[in-house]
């Protein structure tokens, strides 16, 4: 049996989506060594790539966290408002079956999308490819969370370490 996250982005692949990985995954698959139990997506947020990612992953059978139709995701409105309202970054969907698999998609643009995208590494796996972000991107990106939670401060020494920033100890 494959992982899941092979599924997801051989469909994300097959369906034409325009994503990169972020966050934990992302810095597993650069070699550092963490656990995470989520995929973090940026995705491009234009509404025909959002509507090819949501029939994806409702598909593979996902469904939003929150009360929503996966839909709502497509409204930049909506997006600014979940921002505002309840200081969301993230629309998560979950797989019902298996909870603790997750996939997070940024509400907006961790950095610009072009630049993110245009930096990523696409990786090869066994009958699927994925787009990862930058180890530069990665720890800005880590750099930006408010307040950083321990796993966040710990990503930033490791990635820190790895583009030869941090302090060898």
């Amino acid at each position: 049996m494959e992982p899941y996250h092979a599924t997801l982005f051989r469909e994300l692949g097959n369906a034409g989506v325009s994503y990169v990985l972020c966050g934990g995954l992302a810095i597993v698959l650069h070699g550092l060594h963490r656990f995470t139990a989520d995929i973090d997506l940026a995705v491009a947020l234009d509404a025909e790539n959002l509507l090819r990612f949501i029939e994806v992953v409702t598909r593979l059978g996902y469904r939003p966290r929150a009360p929503v139709p996966a839909g709502a995701l497509v409204d930049p409105e909506n997006r600014c408002r979940w921002g505002k309202e309840k200081n969301a970054t993230v629309f998560t969907f979950v797989d019902p079956a298996l909870p603790y698999r997750q996939i997070d998609v940024f509400l907006d643009d961790p950095l610009p999308f072009a630049a993110l995208h245009a930096q990523s590494i696409l990786e090869h796996g066994e009958g699927y490819a994925v787009r990862i972000a930058s180890l530069e991107h990665l720890l800005v990106m880590k750099q930006k969370i408010q307040p950083p939670r321990p796993q966040d401060t710990f990503d930033i020494q490791m990635l820190e370490k790895k583009l030869g920033k941090g302090k060898v100890q």
